[in-house]
């Protein structure tokens, strides 16, 4: 039986940083991933990711996102590839909505820089969008994108660089205390370490059932939309959005190719039960709202995609990750439950990982999202 000082389950977003970070440590380490490098079929791919700082969503993310800013920037410079766009985000909403009030809040609180967006503005440097009377909406130049495919492939190659060993088309079946170490039973071979970072993904309720979260786990299809002009052509300038209207939260990015604009709704989603028997093709139910959307606020896009994708979200009932040590596991790290906005974490998260697992601490400040919070549990 093979043993390293660290074992990685789950090489996605997450996961892939945090195989990086633990061989960069200059530890022994070995990831396991059920598919294969950025592959389709989880949350990490799909194109791009937004990122941005001034977070809505809880303002004690924002000091991981500065950290994670500049580990983007150190990846990126690593691999020689432009992983991440400041190109600007345009947020809008209804003023006391939790997106455009939880913005302000964040960065008031951490000193960033965000712009109201005036009316005269919106008409001059947004046309493609119609942005009703009772909405703000501000613009935060630090915001953007990342390129997903391409960052998780280059936080593996950095990883192997340094003497991670990867395992792709394996499944892991168990794994379990032995002694002082923990053993990691796949379908091909059984595994030793004195430590575990486990990313599971949407496949968290198997092999982590000691959690007593209540999962929802539901299918995300994302859209390419034909350009009816060059409005949001990112060679011009455009940014991503992200749009909180009565019909749902809707976001989207800069055309890249000069045709298409990609666009999801962030809210609703199917609920499923097995992340193996996703349906992903496009379904009855899929673009109604986007449709709506799109003909209310974004006329110049035509409503017939050219092109979709399904990814996963894996969602908490508060809507904020899981990143912690295992609650029965002092060697065991996990981070799960990124409910569809943990993409750009991936760096940060993966190095904080690493400092639960080899460390059995960190100097981060992640009590928000410690895995026995209130409100997580299922209801009795």
């Amino acid at each position: 039986m093979t043993s390293y000082d660290c074992i990685v389950i789950g090489a996605g977003g997450i996961g892939s940083a945090a195989l990086d970070h633990v061989a960069s440590r200059g530890a022994s380490v070995l990831g396991i991933e059920r598919f294969g490098i950025a592959h389709d079929q989880g949350s990490s791919h799909g194109h791009t990711r937004v990122i941005r700082q001034a977070y809505f969503e809880h303002p004690d993310y924002v000091p991981l996102l500065v950290d994670a800013y500049r580990l983007w920037d150190d990846l990126a410079d690593h691999s020689g590839q432009p992983l991440i766009s400041r190109c600007g985000l345009l947020l809008a909403g209804v003023p006391d909505g939790p997106a455009v009030a939880g913005t302000r809040h964040a960065a008031r609180l951490h000193g960033l820089d965000l712009q109201d967006v005036s009316r005269s503005r919106l008409d001059n440097d947004f046309p493609g969008f119609t942005i009703p009377d009772d909405f703000d909406a501000v613009w935060e130049a630090a915001g953007g994108f990342l390129l997903v495919e391409d960052a998780v492939a280059a936080h593996i190659a950095r990883a192997i660089e340094h003497g991670a060993v990867l395992h792709t088309e394996e499944t892991v079946v168990r794994w379990s205390r032995v002694g002082k170490s923990y053993e990691v039973v796949t379908d091909r071979g059984h595994y030793r370490a004195g430590s575990l970072i486990i990313a599971p993904g949407s496949f968290v309720p198997g092999l982590l059932p000691e959690l007593d979260v209540a999962w929802e786990i539901v299918r995300k299809p994302l859209f390419w939309f034909p350009a009816r002009s060059g409005l949001y052509d990112h060679s011009r300038g455009s940014g991503v959005f992200f749009l909180e209207t009565s019909g749902g939260e809707f976001y989207g990015f800069p055309s890249l190719d000069g045709e298409t604009v990609k666009v999801a709704e962030h809210t609703a989603g199917l609920e499923i039960t097995d992340p193996l028997t996703v349906d992903r093709d496009v379904i009855d139910r899929d673009l109604p709202p986007l449709i709506e959307y799109l003909q209310a606020h974004m006329p110049g896009l035509s409503t017939k995609p050219t092109d979709h994708t399904v990814c996963l979200y894996t969602r908490t009932p508060d809507g904020n990750f899981i990143v912690d040590k295992h609650p029965g596991h002092d060697g065991v790290a996990i981070g799960c439950g990124f409910s569809g906005h943990g993409f750009k974490f991936t760096p940060i998260i993966g190095s904080i990982l690493t400092d639960l697992a080899l460390e059995g601490t960190t100097s981060h400040s992640i009590d928000f999202l410690s895995a026995t919070r209130t409100g997580l549990m299922r209801p009795r």
